[in-house]
């Protein structure tokens, strides 16, 4: 868990070590990572990075919520509402257009290509218990946006796709 201390820091210093784990999440996988390039490129001892994070996968894990918080800013997710396949396909789109046109494209493409395997996130635990349908369009949503993000040519298509299998389930629930 992301100490108190680095919590602490002034904004400048924060940043630099935010900045420095992002070129290195974004240019090499989880199990490749190496501390001694981040303290190298922020210009931090070996030490205080471990006074920040206890290992790689916690800097990861920061940073990694970092950019989805500030990628899902807009994107609403109400686990309640009734099921609206456009409204999905529309957060779908909001998604992959925000992590494309925002300085976390490489990581976001490279937690999906490589390093998601390693968590369990209370999302996916939440899916297990939900409903066959709910749980269908999630997985569906999860690699529309997987898709997305290695072919993002083919954008359309696969969104037209995707609300069209949405569409379907839906009826399904009713």
């Amino acid at each position: 868990m992301v100490s108190t201390t680095f919590e602490d820091l002034n904004n400048s210093k924060k940043k630099l070590i935010t900045d420095a784990l992002l070129n290195e999440f974004s240019h090499h996988t989880l199990s490749t990572a190496q501390v001694s390039r981040i303290v190298k490129e922020s210009g931090i001892a070996r030490g205080a990075f471990y006074k920040y994070f206890d290992n790689l996968t916690d800097a990861y894990n920061y940073l990694y919520h970092f950019a989805l918080q500030d990628i899902h800013q807009t994107i609403t997710t109400d686990y309640h509402k009734k099921f609206q396949p456009d409204d999905y396909v529309d957060q779908v789109r909001e998604f992959t257009e925000k992590s494309t046109n925002s300085r976390y494209f490489e990581l976001v493409k490279m937690h999906l290509l490589f390093n998601e395997a390693h968590f369990s996130t209370p999302v996916s635990n939440h899916l297990i218990i939900e409903n066959e349908f709910y749980w269908a369009t999630q997985v569906l949503i999860h690699d529309a946006i997987k898709q997305l993000m290695l072919d993002p040519s083919s954008k359309e298509l696969i969104l037209q796709k995707l609300a069209n299998v949405l569409h379907r389930l839906a009826k399904e629930d009713d």
